[in-house]
């Protein structure tokens, strides 16, 4: 009898002592075909991390982080299911890789070496927003390769598509390191001078619940592309001094009241800020640290920009995982990026790859406590 409580005390021990386990989403549910491709579900885990990721539009479903007791949470908005990413009723881009070229193009053309191309005007009906009626995030991509903590995608984006010239072929690799970071990097070629500005769409909540209005947030940046409308200003407006300076790390929710004409025009952060980039390898960027869970995010990139968007157009009617609404102010967003409207702005960062060059673009999610 005595051996048998001791046995049963050293289980309940290890029990107690025993890791958690991210409760991982159910890969049956993404297996489908869409335009006569498979669509399924990888599951990859490296450090303390777990990651689902499907191939239809590259999208992160999952991001598993502990907490600051340990526990895990699930640090990114999403769906449970294919069908509610293919058969979208509001909010198109969860999670999902973006392109050809992210975020805007102004009157949906650009000329280049004397030709005028016209693309997809889905924004607004005037512009193009991330590649257009069907972008990146919504084509299926090829799974070239799988290891334990890490999957590559690719995807041929054809001449013609979206109106875009040449054929650009894309490599995206999605690895987890053992410090505990998420890292994406893309590489591309063309075969016609075309531009390229490939992201990533993550909606960070680092409580799986609940809104990001005490997030307190750093961006390394001194300026912002102003927004008019549809439209991308030139040149950027410095925001040092102003509420939307967040060199030194506050609150989230301090811009959201402050009397400032940007943050009225993006009804909160919807903007492209102009990274203080290093000249050696990656930058950090933003960083934001939530103190419910204690987790503290920092994001690294090679990119000159970075676009924060503070989940404005939630409203609470579509949902969630785990039971959950997508909220009002219920996520942050960082997109590492070049600037908007490239294309037409040459004073920004030029955004065109050409033949025999190689688009490379590196972004580093890292996670910790505090």
């Amino acid at each position: 009898m005595r051996k048998s409580l001791l046995w049963a005390a050293a289980l309940l021990a290890v029990a107690c002592t025993a890791k958690p386990e991210p409760a991982l989403l159910d890969e049956s549910k993404f297996v489908t075909e869409v335009d006569g491709n498979p669509v399924s579900l990888v599951t990859i885990k490296g450090g303390n991390l777990a990651l689902q990721a499907t191939n239809f539009g590259g999208r992160v479903v999952s991001l598993f982080v502990p907490d600051k007791n340990g526990d895990y949470k699930d640090v990114v908005l999403g769906h449970e299911t294919i069908d509610e990413y293919v058969h979208y009723t509001k909010e198109r881009f969860l999670g999902a890789c973006v392109g050809p070229v992210a975020n805007r193009i102004t009157n949906a053309s650009f000329t280049i070496e004397g030709v005028t191309y016209n693309l997809d005007a889905n924004h607004g009906g005037k512009g193009t927003l991330h590649g257009g009626f069907k972008g990146l995030d919504s084509v299926v991509w090829d799974i070239a390769e799988t290891t334990g903590n890490s999957v590559t995608f690719h995807y041929l984006h054809k001449d013609g598509e979206g109106g875009f010239p040449g054929n650009l072929d894309i490599k995206m690799k999605y690895s987890l390191t053992k410090d505990d970071s998420f890292k994406i990097e893309y590489e591309a070629t063309t075969d016609k001078t075309r531009p390229v500005n490939i992201s990533n769409h993550p909606y960070f909540n680092f409580s799986q619940g609940g809104t990001i209005d005490d997030y307190e947030m750093y961006i390394n940046g001194d300026s912002i592309t102003g927004i008019e409308g549809l439209n991308i200003l030139d040149p950027p407006i410095n925001i040092l001094g102003t509420p939307m300076d967040y060199k030194t790390p506050h609150k989230v929710s301090d811009a959201f009241n402050a009397d400032f004409e940007q943050l009225r025009r993006g009804r909160g952060f919807d903007h492209n800020y102009c990274i203080n980039v290093s000249p050696d390898g990656l930058t950090r960027a933003a960083s934001a640290y939530d103190p419910a869970s204690g987790i503290f995010l920092e994001v690294y990139s090679d990119q000159p920009g970075l676009q924060v968007y503070s989940g404005q157009y939630f409203n609470g009617e579509e949902n969630g995982k785990y039971g959950s609404k997508l909220l009002y102010h219920g996520s942050l967003t960082f997109e590492t990026q070049n600037w908007p409207d490239a294309p037409n702005k040459p004073s920004f960062p030029d955004p065109y790859l050409r033949p025999g060059q190689t688009y490379e673009h590196t972004c580093i999610y890292h996670f910790s406590t505090k």
